[in-house]
C-alpha cells in the first residue's frame, strides 16, 4: 500500500469525526511517512511500520476528547432510528425522578474526589507546617546558643530535627499519595473513554 492508498483508507475510517480532528490526523501520519522515506525506508514499507489502518482509526478515535466521543456515540446510537412519542413523553414526565438521581450521583462522586484531595491538601499543609518547624528550631539553636543558654539551644535543635525527620517520612508518604491520585484520575478517565469508544473487534 502507497502513501496515498493509506490516507485514503484512514480518512474514509475516521470521515465521521470533526473536520479538524480527521484533518490533523491525516497531516500528522502523511508528515510521519514522508520522515521515514527521508530515513531511507521506500513508500511501502514506511506505510507497513504505521501498522493497519483499523487500529490507527481505533487509536486516533480513543484520542479524541470526551465530548466528541460522547456526541459521535449518541449519533451513531440514534442514526436511522426516531424514538417513540410515548418514550419522549416518558423522559419529560420523569425527569424529576431520573433527572434527581443522575445529578445526586454526580454530585456524590464530585463530593468524594474533592474530598481525596482535600485530605491530600492537608497532608501537604502538615508536610509544610513540619518544614517551617525544623527550619525555626536550627534557627532557635543558634539565636539561643550564642543569646539565651545552651539548655535552651539543644531543645531547639531537638524539635528542629523532630520536625525535619517527621516531616521528611511524610513528604515521601505525601508524594506517593499525590502521585497515586493522579494515576488513579487518570484511569479512570480512560475508562471511561474505553467504555465509549469500546473495544475493539
Amino acid at each position: 500500500m502507497n502513501k496515498a492508498e493509506f490516507l485514503n483508507e484512514l480518512k474514509q475510517s475516521i470521515s465521521e469525526y470533526p473536520v479538524e480532528e480527521t484533518e490533523k490526523s491525516m497531516e500528522y501520519y502523511a508528515e510521519m511517512i514522508d520522515d521515514r522515506v527521508e530515513d531511507g525506508m521506500t513508500e511501502a514499507e514506511a506505510v507497513a511500520s504505521l501498522g493497519t489502518v483499523e487500529s490507527i482509526a481505533n487509536q486516533i478515535k480513543c484520542e479524541l476528547p470526551l465530548t466528541t466521543l460522547v456526541k459521535q456515540k449518541a449519533k451513531e446510537r440514534t442514526s436511522g432510528k426516531k424514538m417513540p412519542v410515548w418514550a419522549i413523553v416518558l423522559l419529560i414526565l420523569g425527569f424529576p425522578f431520573w433527572g434527581g438521581i443522575v445529578i445526586f450521583i454526580f454530585a456524590m462522586i464530585v463530593t468524594f474526589y474533592s474530598l481525596i484531595w482535600a485530605m491530600d491538601a492537608v497532608l501537604w499543609s502538615i508536610v509544610i507546617s513540619l518544614g517551617a518547624g525544623a527550619l525555626t528550631g536550627i534557627l532557635g539553636f543558634f539565636v539561643s546558643l550564642f543569646r539565651v543558654s545552651f539548655a535552651s539551644a539543644v531543645c531547639y535543635l531537638g524539635a528542629g530535627l523532630l520536625c525535619g525527620g517527621v516531616g521528611i517520612f511524610l513528604f515521601l508518604g505525601t508524594l506517593l499519595i499525590t502521585k497515586g491520585i493522579i494515576h488513579g484520575t487518570k484511569r479512570c478517565f480512560l475508562w471511561l473513554k474505553q467504555s465509549i469508544v469500546g473495544k475493539e473487534n
